[in-house]
Protein backbone atom coordinates (compact mmCIF):
# COMPACT_ATOMS: atom_id res chain seq x y z
CA UNK A 1 0.00 0.00 0.00
CA UNK A 2 1.12 3.57 -0.62
CA UNK A 3 2.31 5.88 2.16
CA UNK A 4 -0.97 7.06 3.69
CA UNK A 5 0.61 9.61 6.03
CA UNK A 6 0.25 12.33 3.43
CA UNK A 7 -2.82 14.30 4.45
CA UNK A 8 -4.51 16.21 1.67
CA UNK A 9 -7.98 17.68 1.28
CA UNK A 10 -8.00 16.09 -2.17
CA UNK A 11 -7.25 12.56 -0.99
CA UNK A 12 -9.94 10.19 0.14
CA UNK A 13 -9.65 9.15 3.77
CA UNK A 14 -10.39 5.53 4.66
CA UNK A 15 -10.58 4.25 8.22
CA UNK A 16 -8.92 0.86 8.73
CA UNK A 17 -10.07 -1.92 11.02
CA UNK A 18 -7.60 -4.07 12.92
CA UNK A 19 -8.24 -7.02 10.60
CA UNK A 20 -7.10 -4.96 7.60
CA UNK A 21 -4.04 -3.41 9.29
CA UNK A 22 -2.89 -6.81 10.55
CA UNK A 23 -3.23 -8.49 7.17
CA UNK A 24 -1.52 -5.64 5.30
CA UNK A 25 1.37 -5.84 7.78
CA UNK A 26 1.85 -9.56 7.15
CA UNK A 27 1.36 -9.07 3.40
CA UNK A 28 4.31 -6.67 3.27
CA UNK A 29 6.47 -9.81 3.39
CA UNK A 30 3.91 -12.09 1.69
CA UNK A 31 2.02 -10.16 -1.03
CA UNK A 32 0.33 -13.36 -2.15
CA UNK A 33 -1.91 -13.06 0.92
CA UNK A 34 -3.78 -10.12 -0.60
CA UNK A 35 -3.40 -10.94 -4.30
CA UNK A 36 -7.08 -12.00 -4.40
CA UNK A 37 -8.31 -8.50 -3.51
CA UNK A 38 -10.00 -6.70 -6.42
CA UNK A 39 -7.53 -4.52 -8.31
CA UNK A 40 -9.87 -1.51 -8.33
CA UNK A 41 -10.12 -1.58 -4.53
CA UNK A 42 -6.36 -2.00 -4.16
CA UNK A 43 -5.84 1.01 -6.43
CA UNK A 44 -8.32 3.03 -4.34
CA UNK A 45 -6.45 2.13 -1.14
CA UNK A 46 -3.09 2.97 -2.71
CA UNK A 47 -4.07 6.61 -3.22
CA UNK A 48 -6.15 7.10 -0.05
CA UNK A 49 -5.09 8.47 3.30
CA UNK A 50 -5.39 5.39 5.52
CA UNK A 51 -6.33 6.08 9.13
CA UNK A 52 -6.62 4.20 12.43
CA UNK A 53 -8.18 4.86 15.82
CA UNK A 54 -6.86 4.29 19.32
CA UNK A 55 -9.06 1.17 19.42
CA UNK A 56 -7.25 -0.39 16.47
CA UNK A 57 -3.93 0.54 18.05
CA UNK A 58 -5.02 -1.03 21.34
CA UNK A 59 -6.13 -4.26 19.68
CA UNK A 60 -2.87 -4.52 17.75
CA UNK A 61 -0.68 -3.85 20.78
CA UNK A 62 -2.55 -6.26 23.04
CA UNK A 63 -2.39 -8.91 20.32
CA UNK A 64 1.39 -8.56 20.19
CA UNK A 65 1.67 -9.03 23.93
CA UNK A 66 -0.61 -12.06 23.85
CA UNK A 67 1.44 -13.54 20.98
CA UNK A 68 4.70 -12.92 22.83
CA UNK A 69 6.36 -10.74 20.19
CA UNK A 70 9.94 -9.72 20.87
CA UNK A 71 11.00 -6.07 21.13
CA UNK A 72 12.52 -5.94 17.65
CA UNK A 73 9.36 -7.23 16.00
CA UNK A 74 7.22 -4.79 18.01
CA UNK A 75 9.42 -1.85 16.99
CA UNK A 76 9.15 -2.82 13.33
CA UNK A 77 5.36 -3.02 13.59
CA UNK A 78 5.17 0.35 15.34
CA UNK A 79 7.23 1.95 12.55
CA UNK A 80 4.75 0.57 10.00
CA UNK A 81 1.85 2.05 11.99
CA UNK A 82 3.42 5.49 11.81
CA UNK A 83 2.32 5.62 8.16
CA UNK A 84 -1.35 5.72 9.21
CA UNK A 85 -3.18 8.90 10.12
CA UNK A 86 -4.22 8.70 13.77
CA UNK A 87 -7.83 9.76 14.39
CA UNK A 88 -8.72 10.80 17.95
CA UNK A 89 -12.05 10.41 19.68
CA UNK A 90 -14.03 13.65 19.75
CA UNK A 91 -17.61 14.56 20.73
CA UNK A 92 -18.95 13.74 17.24
CA UNK A 93 -17.41 10.25 17.41
CA UNK A 94 -18.84 9.84 20.90
CA UNK A 95 -22.34 10.78 19.70
CA UNK A 96 -22.13 8.27 16.84
CA UNK A 97 -20.82 5.60 19.23
CA UNK A 98 -23.75 6.11 21.61
CA UNK A 99 -26.26 5.67 18.78
CA UNK A 100 -24.53 2.60 17.34
CA UNK A 101 -24.05 1.03 20.78
CA UNK A 102 -27.74 1.38 21.58
CA UNK A 103 -28.65 -0.49 18.38
CA UNK A 104 -25.81 -2.98 17.88
CA UNK A 105 -24.13 -3.83 21.21
CA UNK A 106 -25.50 -7.37 21.21
CA UNK A 107 -24.02 -7.88 17.72
CA UNK A 108 -20.63 -6.12 17.92
CA UNK A 109 -18.04 -5.52 20.60
CA UNK A 110 -17.28 -2.09 21.98
CA UNK A 111 -14.02 -1.65 20.05
CA UNK A 112 -15.74 -2.40 16.74
CA UNK A 113 -18.51 0.04 17.65
CA UNK A 114 -15.95 2.77 18.40
CA UNK A 115 -14.18 2.08 15.09
CA UNK A 116 -17.46 2.19 13.17
CA UNK A 117 -18.53 5.33 15.03
CA UNK A 118 -15.31 7.03 13.97
CA UNK A 119 -15.94 6.15 10.32
CA UNK A 120 -19.53 7.34 10.57
CA UNK A 121 -18.65 10.60 12.33
CA UNK A 122 -16.01 11.45 9.74
CA UNK A 123 -18.08 10.24 6.78
CA UNK A 124 -15.22 7.97 5.73
CA UNK A 125 -15.41 4.43 4.39
CA UNK A 126 -14.25 1.66 6.71
CA UNK A 127 -12.06 -1.12 5.32
CA UNK A 128 -12.13 -4.50 7.07
CA UNK A 129 -11.17 -8.10 6.32
CA UNK A 130 -13.79 -9.76 8.46
CA UNK A 131 -17.57 -9.89 8.15
CA UNK A 132 -18.29 -8.31 11.54
CA UNK A 133 -19.03 -4.86 10.13
CA UNK A 134 -21.49 -6.18 7.53
CA UNK A 135 -24.24 -5.59 10.10
CA UNK A 136 -23.52 -1.87 9.80
CA UNK A 137 -23.55 -1.51 6.01
CA UNK A 138 -26.61 0.74 6.26
CA UNK A 139 -24.76 2.98 8.75
CA UNK A 140 -21.35 3.27 7.07
CA UNK A 141 -19.68 2.69 3.74
CA UNK A 142 -17.92 -0.64 4.21
CA UNK A 143 -15.06 -1.84 2.05
CA UNK A 144 -14.97 -5.54 2.80
CA UNK A 145 -11.87 -7.36 1.62
CA UNK A 146 -11.90 -11.12 2.15
CA UNK A 147 -9.20 -12.40 4.46
CA UNK A 148 -8.59 -15.47 2.31
CA UNK A 149 -9.34 -16.28 -1.33
CA UNK A 150 -12.00 -18.79 -0.25
CA UNK A 151 -13.70 -16.37 2.18
CA UNK A 152 -17.03 -14.88 1.10
CA UNK A 153 -16.30 -12.20 -1.51
CA UNK A 154 -18.92 -9.79 -0.17
CA UNK A 155 -21.13 -9.16 2.81
CA UNK A 156 -24.16 -11.43 3.13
Amino acid sequence: MADPARDSDESEHILCDTSFVSLVDVASARPDLIAHWPQAVRARLDVAVLAITVFVLGELRSGRIKAGWNEQRIEKAERALAAYLFVPVDPEVLDCYVGLRARYLSQLGDNDLWIAATAKARGWPLVACDLDFCRLKTEIELIYLPHKPDSPSECP
